[in-house]
């Protein structure tokens, strides 16, 4: 329905000036329970200061998915950590880490098209139905900026939001 409200252009946003590490802090706080019940250590790394203008509950829908989607993937008691910072440029990010299996590079792009699932094998009641990540790419885009999984030292995933700074 998310997506389908956006390809319609129905979608009205409400862009205002937030400060990213609480809105951060309120998704990490509402998802801990997720990573309790796999022992995993989840943590966060904020710079303070971060006010960019965005569309909140996109840009929530967007963290929120990313970092459930670190969740599920991250192996029992391992490790995520949700940080912000500034990306230069005047923007700012948002980067979420894990030590899970990671993402090849060959599917990095592929991950965020609709119903794409990275492990064939998972049934839709496991792994969903291929729409979180793309859900994600729409509400940044939507809120003028860009989403990506990059390369990191070890195993793991390392996903980066970049938004347009104060």
């Amino acid at each position: 329905m998310t997506l389908a409200r956006g390809d319609s252009g129905k979608v009205q946003l409400t862009p205002c000036a937030l400060d990213l590490s609480a809105l951060v802090g309120e998704v990490v706080e509402e998802l801990s329970v997720l990573a309790e019940e796999k022992s995993q250590d989840l943590s966060t790394a904020s710079q303070p200061a971060l006010t960019p203008t965005v569309d909140r509950v996109t840009l929530r829908q967007a963290i929120s998915n990313i970092l459930h989607n670190a969740i599920q993937n991250t192996p029992r008691n391992g490790r995520i950590e949700v940080r912000t910072g500034r990306a230069g440029n005047g923007q700012v990010a948002i980067d979420i880490i894990d030590n899970g299996p990671g993402i090849p590079e060959s599917e990095r792009a592929r991950v965020f098209e609709r119903f794409y699932r990275l492990d064939k094998s998972r049934s839709r009641k496991e792994g969903g139905f291929g729409l979180g990540l793309a859900i994600a790419r729409w509400a940044v885009e939507l809120n003028g900026g860009t989403i990506g999984f990059h390369d990191k030292e070890g195993s793991g995933a390392w996903c980066r939001i970049v938004l347009p700074g104060e």
